[in-house]
């Protein structure tokens, strides 16, 4: 009997574990000695990130002139596969928003998109093949998106781009996508590199404490706080569901209900089973069973508050992600620490680490379980990590203890918030970091040698939002080169 192929197993295993995102296919030239080439959405992607196309001749299925100002920033997460793009479609003024790639048109409705709300803002469906290109990709709202077939329209044979390509290197390993302030920064003296980027980080640190200013006069410091974190628990895909429920469940509530808030809050945001858990695992549907035998009891008078359906998004997130083990572990966090907030606010002041009242988290059902009902893990593993913590203390506590002290005319413990700031070493890279770094630096030596700190890198991130993200012209009238220039006169 012949052994199953490495190859075979592995797509046969990542096809069934990610439907949407693996769908390798093979390409046969029948005119050639055949030698098959497997074809991924990947390498689809890479070539719309070079422009391999031949540009002055893009047309739309329906026969329209495409001109692409700007490809867009790829997105390595949840949503379309670039975001930011700029083009120009027929006679229409030049557009920015999204584009989405796939091999074949009636990808879009395979894979969901004309139900899913993150994909309203493309403008352009790339497809690989022609066949079946007359399938029309529509927005949730019924909008029809305008859709170009590459398959004749790239400026090499396919075979040729397959060898060229190397597709694990990007998007953040290829050396052709940096900007044309990279000299500029290049020629910096490193001192004033350094103090560029520290100065970038400073105004990031500020948005974020008049953004709590704001709350705190809204709704006070503690469900402030309590917001902050809460909505930092929902990373990217859940940030709003995250902060909804904690408005809905504020914390002048959360010492009334201590004894029932697991079931309080999965009930209010909407995440209980509506029947038996299909699961096997005793441990997970004996905990789903006391869940819901204290939440029918107390549903009637929190009816009005419970989050709709539609709130969550499970699609692209990691089970370690999942939205019901995150509030797991907000529920243990909250039982854990009854005065979460003057204990960070207590850290802060006296030099501790905060990011210890986040990681050293443990839960009999959470730490073994990734979904309510789901099977029980083998080995225990983090609610949150130590690493996800410091983006915490970096994102949330020290910009609210900030706040706070400002609110408060607490001058030593604002200090206190800038230097624990300024004080922390960079952070591990993440997919924001390794895209600004990839357009603003020619090389990943220069950027390990310049951006040292927690601060530079929120610099970094600072500088690509105020102008690689807003500028709609592909580098062609961005602002930030003169920026250099007149930051290296004035220093």
């Amino acid at each position: 009997m012949a052994l199953t192929r490495y190859g075979e197993l592995r797509n046969e295993l990542m096809r069934r574990s990610f439907p949407s995102i693996f769908a390798p296919v093979v390409l046969r030239d029948a005119d050639s000695n055949y030698v098959p080439i497997p074809i991924s959405e990947r390498l689809v992607q890479c070539i719309w990130y070079d422009q391999r196309l031949n540009s002055v001749s893009l047309q739309t299925t329906d026969g329209r002139t495409v001109r692409v100002v700007f490809q867009g920033w790829w997105n390595l997460e949840a949503g379309p596969d670039f975001r930011h793009a700029t083009l120009q479609i027929g006679d229409e003024p030049e557009r920015t928003g999204d584009v989405e790639i796939h091999l074949r048109a009636e990808d879009w409705d395979h894979h969901g998109h004309e139900h899913d709300r993150q994909f309203n803002d493309v403008i352009l469906h790339v497809v690989l093949w022609e066949a079946g290109s007359l399938h029309t990709p529509r927005t949730r709202a019924g909008q029809i998106i305008p859709q170009l077939a590459i398959q004749h329209q790239l400026d090499c044979p396919l075979e040729q781009l397959y060898d060229e390509l190397d597709i694990d290197s990007y998007p953040h390993n290829v050396g052709n996508h940096h900007g044309q302030c990279a000299h500029v920064l290049q020629a910096l003296h490193p001192q004033s590199l350094a103090a560029l980027l520290d100065t970038a980080g400073e105004e990031r640190f500020g948005a974020k404490v008049r953004r709590f200013l704001r709350w705190i006069h809204r709704v006070g410091p503690e469900q402030a706080f309590y917001e902050g974190w809460m909505e930092a628990l929902g990373y990217k895909a859940n940030k709003a569901a995250f902060r909804a429920l904690a408005q809905r469940v504020p914390v002048s509530e959360i010492n009334d209900h201590r004894l029932h808030l697991g079931p309080i809050l999965f009930g209010v945001a909407n995440l209980l089973p509506t029947g038996a858990p299909a699961t096997r695992d005793a441990a997970a549907a004996g905990h789903v069973k006391r869940l819901w035998n204290a939440w029918w009891k107390l549903r009637p008078d929190l009816e009005d508050r419970i989050l709709p359906s539609d709130a969550w998004r499970f699609h692209g997130v990691r089970p370690a992600n999942h939205p019901h083990r995150r509030l797991g572990a907000a529920i243990t966090l909250l039982k854990k620490h009854p005065r979460l907030m003057e204990k960070v606010v207590g850290a802060v002041e006296s030099g501790g680490d905060p990011a210890t009242f986040f990681s050293e988290i443990r839960d009999d059902y959470w730490s073994y379980h990734f979904t309510l009902g789901g099977k029980t893990q083998s080995r225990a593993s983090e609610l949150i990590g130590f690493g996800r913590a410091q983006e915490i203390v970096v994102n949330i506590v020290l910009p609210f203890v900030a706040a706070h002290a400002q609110n408060n005319g607490d001058a030593k413990l604002y200090e206190a918030a800038k230097a624990g700031y300024s004080r922390l070493p960079a952070a591990p890279s993440n997919s924001i970091v390794r895209l600004a770094a990839s357009q603003l630096f020619e090389s990943a030596p220069l950027t390990r040698r310049s951006v040292k700190t927690t601060r530079q890198q929120q610099g970094l991130m600072q500088i690509f939002h105020d102008f690689c993200v807003n500028d709609k012209s592909g580098c062609r009238h961005c602002q930030f080169p003169d920026l250099v220039r007149r930051w290296a006169a004035a220093t």
